[in-house]
């Protein structure tokens, strides 16, 4: 998995991980015997080995190009009902899981750059669409939570992503807010044209379009996968949705904004710096590391405890790195509490969790190397260009007022923005699998918000037994922003989607994976929320194996009261008409 989000880090290539290689002859055997001349065909000894592979009880066989690669540059995609595209080119290449593809580039209008990658001899019908970071802007191939996959790793998937409609200089230039079109690209529409026009690009290169498509992304690609099911649940069969930034208009601008200025004193310093967490996060270890029966460096459920950060003040007249002085204890219990409004209401559903102060540092405070923290240039970023209806290119987060009626006025975006829907009626219908997962020790999005979005979800889709027959959130201890962090964070959710989908498996478990230097130093599993992994007392504490599912001690309340909800009918959908620009209640999905 990758650490990414609210950085602007540039993206790196799909991870490829060492999988049981299959003999020769039987990889030959699957492409020429399972080919079908482009049509399905019945599993053969290959078709079987292969499943084992991925663990699931049948593979879709192999199907096998039906034109020349070349031969897409040629293709007419301007007809694409609200998708009109243009291919740019079209050659042959190396995909980035490693197979022979044919690579195909192009624009749907109005400026939605695409890349797709077509398995030339590995397809086994499958569609899988990646989603960004950050604020998007560039394309960037990778596949989060997809550690050991190796249907991904052996070219099952046609691959393809975009850059959300727009080019940025870094992960959060908001610039492109300028353009309304592009907010709309940006905030629900590039994913659903981009699936579109890849659908139809394997069509006409395979014969036939895929059987099963997926959707996997975390942070602003969580995002994303939330946005499909919920506005367009007829993209995917299954998606998963890592750190899902849904609430984008609050995130982007109260809670991101609240970690800058709570941080910030009135010379605008930063109040804490990176040389004060080790200290905090140890602190607050001892305090609530063993409450979930295990002192193990990780916290199962910050809300089991409290912490005062006042408890670790400097002696009068002192600092140092192993204490926090009055303003510094002041910043970080203004971070738990989260962004507030001038009657003390949360703007955003959930502060900085405990737990997660190790990874503080370029989220919220400066680098150890001094590199300024992310947050203000996020948040300022939006405000200027993101936030209102019309650009503020001199806003600066001192003209941010934590007010309920500013917080009224951004609101008023959300219908472009945010994926905060919890009716998915019809992506159930639709046969729908929903997988989402979050660390709970992440700085950048809490694990709050998440948390709360599901519990909306169930009970609108009629509790949690009639939810978790297709949506299931799975929060992993420890562990940081799409990854990274103190607890294992490498996580396969993409084969169980794939079971779920294909074979009607359901994912009673994930197994985390944690390395240093490429070694496991250590493995847990991870269960359907609110199930928590339990110590059996017995073996090392490093090893999933000695742990087993088990009701959570305290059962808290999930729906926490903010200023915003999680409702129906706040989506708008947006477009020109008669030469201006106009917004009307989307209509609902069916």
């Amino acid at each position: 998995m990758r650490a990414h989000g609210w950085d602007g880090t540039p993206g790196r290539a799909i991870r490829t991980v060492r999988v049981r290689a299959l003999p020769a002859v039987l990889s030959v055997l699957a492409v020429l015997v399972m080919a079908g001349g482009g049509q399905s065909a019945p599993p053969t000894a290959a078709a079987v080995v292969l499943a084992e592979a991925d663990g699931s009880s049948t593979s879709p066989p192999v199907v096998l190009p039906k034109i020349d690669c070349a031969a897409l540059a040629g293709q007419d995609l301007s007809g694409t009902p609200g998708a009109a595209a243009v291919i740019g080119s079209a050659t042959a290449a190396t995909s980035p899981d490693g197979s022979a593809a044919c690579e195909v580039k192009g624009i749907v209008a109005p400026q939605i750059q695409f890349d797709v990658f077509l398995p030339t001899t590995t397809w086994r019908q499958r569609y899988l669409q990646l989603g960004c970071a950050s604020l998007c802007g560039n394309i960037d191939f990778y596949a989060d939570a997809t550690d050991g996959c190796v249907p991904l790793n052996r070219g099952d998937f046609v691959l393809a992503t975009n850059n959300q409609g727009h080019v940025g200089v870094s992960g959060f230039d908001g610039t492109f807010g300028a353009d309304p079109q592009l907010r709309v690209d940006f905030g629900y529409r590039a994913d659903h044209v981009v699936a579109l026009v890849a659908k139809r690009l394997i069509a006409l290169y395979y014969g036939q379009g895929p059987r099963y498509s997926y959707f996997d992304g975390c942070s602003q690609g969580g995002h994303e996968g939330l946005t499909e099911a919920q506005r367009y649940p007829h993209d995917f069969d299954g998606i998963v949705a890592g750190a899902p930034a849904s609430l984008f208009s609050s995130l982007i601008v109260w809670s991101t904004g609240w970690h800058a200025t709570a941080n910030t004193d009135a010379q605008g310093r930063p109040i804490l710096t990176a040389a004060k967490l080790p200290a905090l996060h140890a602190a607050v270890l001892r305090e609530c590391d063993a409450r979930d029966g295990l002192a193990d460096g990780q916290i199962d459920d910050p809300r089991a405890c409290s912490f005062d950060p006042r408890s670790l003040r400097c002696p009068t007249g002192t600092d140092s790195a192993s204490c926090l002085t009055d303003a510094q204890a002041d910043a970080v219990r203004k971070l738990y509490a989260g962004p507030r409004d001038e009657r003390g209401r949360l703007m955003y559903p959930g502060g900085e969790p405990l737990g997660s102060e190790a990874n503080w540092a370029r989220w919220v405070t400066p680098t150890a190397a001094g590199n300024p923290a992310v947050a203000e240039g996020n948040a300022t970023n939006a405000l200027k260009y993101l936030a209102y209806p019309s650009v503020r290119p001199s806003a600066t987060l001192r003209d941010l007022h934590y007010d309920s009626a500013t917080f009224r006025e951004i609101s008023q975006q959300a219908g472009i923005y945010d994926a905060s829907d919890p009716d998915l009626t019809a992506f159930r219908a639709a046969g729908g699998k929903l997988l989402l997962w979050h660390g709970w020790a992440d700085p950048a999005i809490s694990p709050y918000g998440t948390i709360a979005y599901y519990r909306a979800l169930t009970e609108r889709m009629g509790g949690t037994a009639a939810t978790q027959r297709f949506a299931r959130l799975f929060m992993l201890p420890g562990v940081s922003h799409c990854g990274d962090g103190q607890g294992p964070d490498a996580i396969d959710a993409l084969t169980p989607t794939l079971a779920w989908v294909e074979n009607g498996v359901a994912p009673d478990r994930l197994v985390a994976t944690k390395r240093q230097d490429d070694t496991v130093v250590r493995t847990r599993p991870v269960y359907p929320y609110p199930t928590v992994a339990r110590y059996d007392g017995s073996g090392s504490v490093d090893d999933a194996t000695n742990f087993a599912p088990a009701p959570p001690p305290t059962r808290y309340q999930d729906d926490i009261a903010w200023l915003g909800s999680f409702r129906s009918g706040y989506e708008q959908t947006c477009s020109w008409h008669d030469g201006h620009w106009t917004c009307t209640p989307a209509r609902r999905p069916s």
